[in-house]
């Protein structure tokens, strides 16, 4: 297990919530096997555990069992994430809701079902066009395949959704069978983090990755990873100092490759669709390298010193023919069409 907080763990104990499971991985993956176990489990913490900000039960993934064909290896792509927000919890038929500390919207019951804005960026999609066939068809047609990192886990505040807020985290090992021989993937998709945070220990979807082949595939002694666009190399081992060398190689960019034995997989780091997220946008290294590239493509001139230190103010609003506002909007859209168009090499 990963981030394990046993204070946070005997609360559940404590508040006789029934059916916590042991805590270790085996025994929590067996217990999740088990649905009636898993909503008996829910519905104890619902029953006794109703003061605001409450610590929450253990959770197993809704979507990675119930959409298992949609984690498909024979797909070109994998999109990852981390764990869904509490919000799910109101498609399970769970008898105590409402409760203070379960959000209470109804999120799509699917992968990145309260986030249209990644649909957006991703295929296009409008908020009322999103439905589980139409996101299925999508990734389908896009040669997509879906999962996230985490299979289980604990939050220090229920209803809080952010990703440092999970402890007592299993991971998902599922995800192994991409480094095996008759493995299609060739990219895996980020939608937050980059190569320097690797080796962190907050969770997010980079970490829980790295976890996976800390703890499914035999340590990260037996991969290498390059920051080279093309993923040629050279290849230098997951530690900080092979980190900081893969960085160099990247130059700023958002892409790196992972290799175990002769199996090489290209990793991106893609920009956040969080709204939130875009007020960050504009300092980001990226962003000015996709600012020069479109300039450039267009024959425009280069932003000088004084326009690069606010390009969205002083430069971007010269040429409306070429960056559509929001900027960070059109920058997020070109981006995510150029993952899947394999053209972030022109970048």
């Amino acid at each position: 297990m990963q981030r394990v907080k046993n204070d946070l763990y005997n609360k559940l104990i404590q508040h006789r919530i029934a059916s916590t499971p042991v805590l270790n991985d085996n025994d929590i993956r067996i217990w999740g096997q088990q649905k009636n176990l898993v909503l008996q489990h829910y519905n104890s913490y619902l029953a006794n555990c109703r003061t605001p900000n409450s610590f929450g039960p253990m959770e197993k993934h809704p979507y990675i069992d119930a959409y298992v064909n949609d984690f498909d290896p024979s797909r070109k792509f994998l999109l990852l994430g981390t764990f869904p927000p509490n919000s799910y919890f109101n498609n399970l038929g769970l008898t105590g809701l409402p409760n203070p500390n379960i959000q209470p919207n109804n999120p799509i019951n699917y992968f990145y079902g309260n986030t249209a804005d990644l649909w957006y960026y991703l295929f296009g999609l409008s908020e009322d066009q999103i439905t589980i066939p139409v996101l299925q068809e999508n990734l389908l047609n896009n040669n997509i395949s879906i999962s996230d990192v985490f299979a289980f886990v604990q939050r220090k505040v229920m209803n809080k959704a952010n990703d440092s807020n999970y402890r007592n985290i299993s991971v998902n090992c599922n995800l192994k069978m991409i480094f095996e021989n008759d493995s299609k993937i060739e990219t895996v998709l980020f939608t937050s983090g980059s190569l320097t945070s690797f080796l962190g220990n907050i969770p997010d979807t980079l970490i829980g990755f790295r976890w996976i082949l800390e703890e499914c595939l035999g340590g990260l002694n037996n991969f290498r990873i390059t920051g080279d666009l093309e993923g040629v190399g050279p290849y230098f081992p997951l530690t900080v100092q092979g980190i900081t060398n893969s960085v160099k190689q990247q130059r700023d960019g958002i892409v790196w490759w992972i290799k175990l034995g002769d199996k090489r997989i290209r990793m991106i780091n893609l920009p956040t669709p969080s709204p939130l997220a875009a007020l960050n946008i504009p300092g980001s290294p990226f962003y000015l390298k996709w600012v020069k590239y479109m300039a450039a493509t267009n024959n425009l001139p280069l932003p000088s010193d004084t326009q690069i230190n606010s390009l969205n103010r002083l430069y971007l609003p010269l040429y409306p023919t070429t960056f559509s506002e929001p900027y960070t909007k059109h920058y997020r859209q070109e981006v995510y069409s150029m993952a899947l168009n394999n053209t972030l090499h022109l970048i």
